[in-house]
C-alpha cells in the first residue's frame, strides 16, 4: 500500500510506530552502555581483588593460573611504564624546542617538576651510591679481619691473591700520601709566612715535632751501635 492510499489515521499510526521504535533503539542503546560500563567495572573491580589475593599468597601455594597471572600482569605493568616513560620523553623534548613565550603554565608547570624529579633523582642516587660504597667497605674490612687472623696454612688461593692485592693497595697509598704530604711540605716552604694559614702552621709544628723525634731517635740508634762496636772491639 502507497503512502497516497494510506488514510491519515493509518499515517499518523505509522508515524507514532516509528517514533517508538527509535526510542526503543535509543533507549537499548543507553541501557547496553551502561550495562558495559559496570561490567568493565566488575571486571576490574575482580581484576583487583584476584591480584590482591595472589600477591599475599606463598610462593609454594601458587597455582600454574596464578603465576601465568603474575607473569601476565608484569608484561603488562613493563609494557605501561614503557609507553609512559616514551610518552613522557617526547612531551619532554617538545618543551626543551618550545621557546618560553610560547609555554603555556602547564608546560612551566611540569618543567618544574621535571627539574624538582631531576634533583631528587640525583639526591636518592648519591645516597644510593654512598651506601653501596660503605657496604663493599664494610665488607671489604670484615673480609680483611678475618684473613687477618687465619693460618697461612688455611688461607686458599683467594685469600692470598687479596692478601697481595691489599698490600699492594697500601704500598700504593702510602707512596701516594708521601708525595702529596713531600708536595705540602715545600709548597709551604716557599709560602711566605703572612700568608700561612693556621693550618699550614699547624702542620709546620708537626713537621719540626717529627723531625725534632726523628733526630733523637737518631741520635739514640747512632749511640747504640758505637757502643756495640765499642764493646766488640774490645772482647775481639
Amino acid at each position: 500500500m502507497s503512502h497516497q492510499n494510506k488514510t491519515v489515521t493509518e499515517q499518523v499510526q505509522e508515524v507514532a510506530q516509528n517514533t517508538w521504535d527509535a526510542t526503543k533503539n535509543t533507549a537499548a542503546n543507553a541501557t547496553e552502555s551502561v550495562q558495559n560500563m559496570f561490567s568493565a567495572g566488575q571486571e576490574k573491580a575482580e581484576d583487583t581483588a584476584d591480584k590482591a589475593g595472589r600477591a599475599v599468597k606463598p610462593e609454594s601455594e601458587k597455582t600454574v593460573g596464578d603465576k601465568a597471572k603474575d607473569t601476565w600482569d608484569a608484561t603488562k605493568n613493563s609494557a605501561q611504564n614503557a609507553s609512559d616513560k616514551a610518552s613522557e620523553q617526547m612531551d619532554k623534548a617538545g618543551r626543551a624546542v618550545k621557546p618560553e613565550s610560547e609555554k603555556t603554565i602547564g608546560d612551566k608547570a611540569k618543567d618544574t617538576w621535571d627539574a624538582t624529579k631531576d634533583a631528587a633523582a640525583n639526591v636518592t642516587e648519591s645516597v644510593q651510591n654512598m651506601f653501596s660504597a660503605g657496604q663493599e667497605k664494610a665488607e671489604d674490612t670484615a673480609d680483611k679481619a678475618g684473613r687477618a687472623v687465619k693460618p697461612e696454612s688455611e688461607k686458599t688461593i683467594g685469600d692470598k691473591a687479596k692478601d697481595t692485592w691489599d698490600a699492594t693497595k697500601n704500598s700504593a697509598q702510602n707512596a701516594s700520601d708521601k708525595a702529596s704530604e713531600q708536595m705540602d711540605k715545600a709548597g709551604r716552604a716557599v709560602k711566605p709566612e703572612s700568608q700561612k694559614t693556621m693550618g699550614d702552621k699547624a702542620k709546620d709544628t708537626w713537621d719540626a715535632t717529627k723531625n725534632s723525634a726523628q733526630n733523637a731517635s737518631d741520635a739514640v740508634q747512632s749511640k747504640v751501635q758505637e757502643t756495640q762496636k765499642a764493646a766488640q772491639s774490645k772482647t775481639s
